[in-house]
């Protein structure tokens, strides 16, 4: 997929979402985007064409997916998504599974909602597939490690709370500082401290599962190779919103501890339902612990990922 059809895609996705979420109609879409309305018409039939737009029909006298029940019974969680991404080069790929994981949370999200998510690579890249919400709080999870060339979640709040009924609480802060002293200094800052305090509370959680390894922790590229080394000794084999899992789940100690901006583990075990979310199948081990920690009732992977989890526990690929 290369820029012209990631572009003609992302026009497909706001019109769809100011016509099928936003019930606008197609004349005012038409007037908006400076287009006629039998243009839009068509875009829209695209849409659906092209599976930018699909609609799920939820009969509760069909079961879920075999594969999706399975994985959730191996990971001891209530329901799993699978995404079953194109076959484009990785930042692509990261990309679209990234605008799955935030539809999936717009089919959680409910009125009134108070959402907690975590900054990660894969959501920066998808920001610009950012679907309507409903009224609801907005609250980011953890500081942000910025990526060149791409949007931040900060600015995907921004964009946000321009829509009516949204309020956005962003956490500008940084994803890891280098003393703990300092880390008490940000988590001081009243914008720093309102954001984390109102993660106290939260009805959707929506978190990122990292792998303690190259390429797969956004923590990873932020920290010296004589910290890695001692997370590593100290038996981490995930992070999530900055917490550290050994491989049985359990949370292991390590240099550092108190210098990541971020909820803890009570933050997400007090929220109504938590999202977790990962791909690649180098994550697997990751989400094994994640899982095992109770930090996500419910889990979006892709299928390569999914196929580690099931093929690592006995059930077919």
């Amino acid at each position: 997929m290369d820029d012209a059809d990631l572009q003609h895609r992302a026009l497909l996705a706001e019109l769809a979402t100011a016509y099928h979420l936003d019930n606008v109609s197609k004349v005012d879409i038409a007037k908006a985007f400076g287009i006629s309305r039998f243009r839009v018409a068509r875009l829209l039939d695209q849409a659906r064409e092209t599976g930018v737009v699909t609609i799920e029909v939820h009969d509760p006298r069909l079961p879920r997916s075999t594969r999706e029940q399975a994985l959730a019974e191996v990971l001891g969680i209530d329901t799993a998504h699978i995404v079953v991404l194109d076959e484009d080069p990785d930042d692509l790929r990261a990309e679209q599974f990234g605008a799955a994981v935030l539809t999936a949370m717009r089919d959680l999200a409910r009125p009134g909602m108070t959402i907690g998510i975590s900054w990660s690579r894969t959501l920066d890249r998808a920001a610009r597939f950012l679907p309507a919400l409903p009224p609801c709080s907005l609250v980011q999870l953890t500081g942000a490690y910025e990526v060149a060339g791409h949007g931040t979640l900060s600015r995907m709040l921004m964009q946000l709370d321009r829509r009516a009924g949204v309020e956005t609480h962003p956490l500008y802060a940084p994803l890891v500082v280098d003393r703990r002293d300092t880390a008490k200094d940000v988590r001081r800052q009243p914008v720093v401290a309102d954001a984390l305090a109102r993660a106290e509370s939260l009805d959707l959680a929506v978190v990122a599962v990292g792998a303690w390894r190259e390429g797969e922790s956004a923590v990873w590229e932020k920290v010296s190779p004589d910290v890695r080394r001692a997370c590593t000794q100290a038996g981490a084999v995930a992070e999530i919103a900055g917490t550290f899992l050994d491989a049985r789940g359990a949370v292991v100690s390590t240099p550092l501890d108190g210098r990541v901006i971020a909820v803890g583990l009570p933050q997400l075990h007090a929220a109504h339902h938590v999202m977790g979310f990962a791909h690649g199948p180098k994550r697997a081990a990751a989400v094994r612990a994640a899982a095992a920690s109770g930090a996500f009732t419910s889990v979006v992977v892709d299928s390569a990922l999914a196929a580690a989890l099931l093929g690592g526990a006995g059930h077919p690929r």
